[in-house]
This record gives structure tokens, sequence and C-alpha cells, in this order.
């Protein structure tokens, strides 16, 4: 009984590839935000600003690639289920 209820799906592959996408274009927008905001107020040099800056850019990017990369899956998804 309990391994059927751990089992069991409640939502379609399709729905959880959008909100998991949704969820990576949002931490690539928000990354940047924060990191900003937190470096306005730390005391740091040019230096360790330059490396943080590259650092959140880098993993903006990152995130948005793997919301891209998540949208091609998506719509294959969609496409299998609609044969």
């Amino acid at each position: 009984m309990t391994t059927q209820l751990l089992t069991r799906h409640i939502a379609s592959d399709a729905a959880v590839l959008r909100f998991t996408e949704a969820g990576c274009y949002l931490a690539a927008g928000l990354i940047p935000w924060l990191a900003f905001r937190k470096f306005a107020e730390l005391e740091i040099s040019k230096d360790q600003l330059l490396f943080g800056v590259l650092a959140t850019m880098t993993t903006a990017l990152l995130f948005t690639l793997l919301g891209v990369m998540l949208r091609c899956k998506s719509r294959s998804v969609q496409a299998r289920g609609a044969r």
C-alpha cells in the first residue's frame, strides 16, 4: 500500500518540466539581483567584485541554459504524448 502511494504520479511529466523550466528562469533572474544587492553592502576590492560578478553571471547563464534545455525536453515529451 505504501509503495503504491509513493510511486503514484501526481503530475504529468510535461507539467513537471514546465514548472522546473519556470523555476530555472526565475533563479536566473533572481541570482544576479540578490548578488548585486549583497555586493553593494560588502566592502570588497575591485578584484573581488570582478570575480563575484563573473561567478554570478556564469551561474545565471547556466540556469538560463538549463531552462532552454528543459524547454526542448518538454516539447519532445509533448510531441511524444500527441502520437
